[in-house]
């Protein structure tokens, strides 16, 4: 017969390298903000990754209004899609929110590449080749991201 000796389970706290104690867990400061920010997605914008960045680098940090006005004034093409993203997003804001669009400002503008369709392309012998088709138009398909903060 085998005697087991009890001994109480103390978890260990791990040590990082400077020596001091590991937190439990990070509170991320946008989670005290959650409820004075409005955040709006769109995919699916058939157009260029760049031709859309340079226009969201001159949006980024500015009034609604101030926003509205550059947007309509730009040449670009790229600046009518992102326009339609920004009125939504100021429309939620003042429907849902009860926020004055005089005092909405956008921090965060982002654009990223979205989907790409995968196909094979039959080859000699039985052999198959894959193709990445970018959806919709031959520019390819972008997700846009905007977050707009109340002043």
């Amino acid at each position: 017969m085998t005697s087991f000796k009890l001994v109480k389970y103390i978890p260990r706290i791990k040590k990082k390298k400077s020596g001091l104690r590991k937190l439990t867990r990070k509170v991320p400061t946008d989670r005290l903000l959650k409820f004075e920010r409005v955040f709006k997605a769109q995919k699916r914008i058939p157009m260029s990754v760049f031709k859309a960045q340079r226009v969201l680098d001159e949006i980024r940090w500015r009034y609604y209004e101030e926003t509205v006005m550059i947007l309509n004034i730009m040449p670009y093409q790229a600046s009518y899609p992102i326009l339609k993203v920004v009125y939504s997003a100021a429309a939620n804001a003042t429907h849902y929110r009860d926020f004055d669009k005089a005092n909405l400002f956008i921090t965060k503008a982002e654009v990223s590449r979205s989907t790409i369709m995968k196909k094979f392309r039959p080859r000699a012998r039985g052999r198959s080749f894959p193709i990445k088709m970018l959806k919709i138009c031959p520019r390819g398909n972008n997700k846009l991201v905007i977050i707009m903060r109340m002043m």
